[in-house]
């Protein structure tokens, strides 16, 4: 395994930290399946937190199918589904296939820290350690789209990756990733949550988004990477081109 610097955990987002405690608290059963989860004046009031800040952590939620809002009725907790239906196409990078503008610049940060119970479950097995990488796609200066990318230790362990190469790095994410994946399982959503998921650079002044989400496969029963790409919907399209069966 290659030698890097282990980066300093950042003080983690207060949305990111609601969002960790109501995983855990559905993956344990203090809300059950089809349960109704208590009005956000009560939730917001027993974890302590803002109602803005626990929307935030209710809209990714929503986006992970772990919640289901029901206009009118409330917050209903969904079945936690199995992560064992693999796509069999290769796609290759969405963003760059679904934006209608080029993208001429990528600006990438990562930060190594000790997995949780949401990673262990988007990666069907327990890892100690997971990578964390914030990717802001640019069109003639202005922030466009946003990836937020999850990979377990072992896939860099076992690609020998060196993460202190950065440009190398942003490489394998972009294309190699695609090239030498078997399966991807790709699944695609409506959010409103691109732009406070995209942290310090907004995506869009509307807060409507493809949220187009990878799980992606080499040879393997668990997934070498995760990946959340946030693609505004007034400037991506998402098309397909279905081949005729034989």
């Amino acid at each position: 395994m290659n030698e890097f610097n282990i980066i300093d955990k950042q003080k983690e987002l207060r949305y990111v930290s609601v969002y960790n405690k109501l995983f855990k608290m559905i993956n344990e059963g203090t809300f059950p399946e089809g349960s109704r989860l208590p009005s956000e004046p009560e939730l917001s009031k027993l974890i302590g937190v803002s109602r803005t800040t626990l929307r935030q952590a209710l809209s990714l939620l929503q986006d992970d199918g772990l919640v289901n809002n029901i206009r009118g009725k409330g917050n209903f907790i969904v079945k936690l589904k199995p992560n064992n239906d693999i796509g069999l196409e290769t796609i290759g990078h969405p963003i760059y296939k679904c934006m209608n503008d080029t993208i001429d610049d990528v600006e990438l940060k990562l930060r190594i820290e000790p997995s949780t119970d949401y990673f262990n479950q988007i990666l069907v097995k327990k890892t100690a350690v997971v990578v964390l990488v914030d990717r802001w796609y640019r069109s003639k200066g202005k922030t466009i789209a946003y990836t937020f990318t999850l990979l377990p230790i072992e896939t860099i362990s076992n690609l020998n990756i060196d993460l202190n190469n950065q440009d190398q790095f942003l490489e394998f994410l972009e294309r190699d990733l695609y090239k030498i994946s078997t399966n991807i399982l790709v699944e695609i959503k409506y959010s409103t949550a691109g732009n406070f998921a995209a942290k310090t650079y907004p995506i869009s002044d509307e807060n409507q988004f493809h949220l187009i989400q990878e799980t992606i496969y080499n040879e393997n029963e668990f997934p070498i990477t995760s990946n959340k790409h946030y693609l505004p919907i007034k400037s991506s399209s998402i098309k397909f081109n279905p081949m005729k069966s034989i």
